[in-house]
């Protein structure tokens, strides 16, 4: 086999290889969202991709390294829709930020609902009491994550309010009953509400001298 063809041949390799990949972690995505990620098994993954065990551990070593995979994929469809936000974070950008996710709830449900389960297998009750300090080292290695806490007070609050929001997207996407309420109140109202409490905090630290 010539050098170009044995170059071709390998691209082509690879590229099937990552086909296979993206593959499984589709299909991985959909099996988190809809059983949930400690109800799904690497049994369960190989044979909703259809192929075999041996296949799957070729490409991933556990179910944990597959969710690590699929959290930057749902990182990324908030990431495409808000668009890059450069530091420092203003509380007028935080502002703006924070109402494109609450206002595209709908749009980034799956993402928010992923982020729940995540954070309840890894990071909140973990079963180990190693796994948070891995989880969290590994999510720090993410491009969007590597963020430090800033000593300026207005990119405290900003943080701050950015991580609550999305943990109360989280929360609602998590407890829809699928009726669009969660506990009697329409997801509609509750989201309106989030918005008027964020939009006054920093309309009224923004009005500060």
């Amino acid at each position: 086999m010539t050098q170009s063809k044995l170059a071709t041949s390998r691209q082509s390799g690879n590229h099937q290889v990552e086909e296979q990949r993206e593959r499984i972690l589709d299909v991985a995505q959909a099996l988190f969202l809809q059983q949930g990620l400690e109800n799904t098994t690497m049994v369960d993954i190989a044979r909703a991709a259809g192929i075999t065990k041996v296949t799957l551990y070729r490409y991933f070593p556990n179910r944990d390294e597959i969710a690590l995979a699929v959290y930057p994929r749902m990182l990324q469809k908030i990431v495409w829709l808000l668009g890059p936000t450069d530091p420092p974070l203003s509380l007028a950008n935080a502002r703006l930020l924070a109402q494109a996710m609450i206002r595209h709830f709908d749009t980034l449900r799956e993402a928010y609902r992923f982020f729940g389960v995540f954070d309840a297998l890894y990071l909140d009750h973990p079963p180990q009491a190693d796994t948070a300090k891995w989880t969290s080292q590994r999510l720090s290695d993410l491009p969007w994550l590597q963020a430090n806490w800033t000593a300026d007070p207005q990119e405290q609050r900003a943080i701050v309010v950015l991580s609550s929001v999305i943990w109360f997207l989280e929360k609602v996407a998590l407890r829809d009953d699928g009726t669009g309420s969660v506990q009697g109140i329409p997801v509609a109202a509750q989201l309106q509400i989030l918005e008027e409490i964020v939009t006054v905090y920093i309309e009224h630290l923004l009005a500060q001298p």
